[in-house]
């Protein structure tokens, strides 16, 4: 077993280590010392820098993992957001609104009630009166789907604001660490 003289890199003492030694402490400044074997030359780090350099590496780590999580859930939520969107007659995809569901449901209505006073009063056979009922009925059943996709956006909408928050204050967290 070779004894090798080392320098102390928290006080300057001189340090006796054999060959097998990978860590230290000093007897005299008590500092913790990492003794790396070169092939040229033996010498000592001290343990505090490497592991400052440790703590900041596994801080920016947090950082990259925390800014990927909020990625992924921003990727999630347009893949989600897609089934609230609604078609329009000429292919336009939007999501729907409380207002508009009830705006067009209250037109298709009127316009359901208008076509069963008229078919009735001019004596039409029932099955004109009837297919006025049933666009009545389909115009009040897309108004309620309509605002119940609407409320179902904001909701979920909402909690994706709430999560992506949360995740932004502790990728700003990790950061001031």
């Amino acid at each position: 077993m070779k004894i090798t003289k080392v320098c102390c890199q928290g006080c300057g003492a001189d340090l006796q280590v054999d060959e097998t030694v990978r860590y230290v402490t000093c007897n005299y400044c008590h500092a913790r010392l990492e003794v790396v074997h070169d092939p040229s030359v033996t010498h000592t780090r001290l343990m505090e820098k490497l592991e400052k350099s440790t703590e900041r590496m596994a801080d920016n780590l947090r950082v990259i993992e925390l800014q990927n999580d909020l990625a992924r859930m921003d990727r999630e939520w347009e893949q989600r957001r897609e089934n609230f969107m609604v078609t329009g007659k000429h292919g336009h995809r939007s999501l729907p609104t409380t207002a508009g569901s009830a705006v067009g449901g209250l037109f298709a209505a009127v316009f359901g009630v208008i076509w069963i006073g008229a078919a009735g009063s001019m004596g039409a056979p029932a099955p004109f009166v009837l297919f006025g009922v049933v666009f009545v009925g389909f115009a009040i059943f897309s108004a309620v789907n309509g605002a119940s996709k609407a409320n179902a956006h904001q909701s979920a909408d909402a909690l994706h604001q709430r999560q992506r928050a949360e995740i932004i204050r502790k990728i700003e967290a990790a950061r001031r660490e």
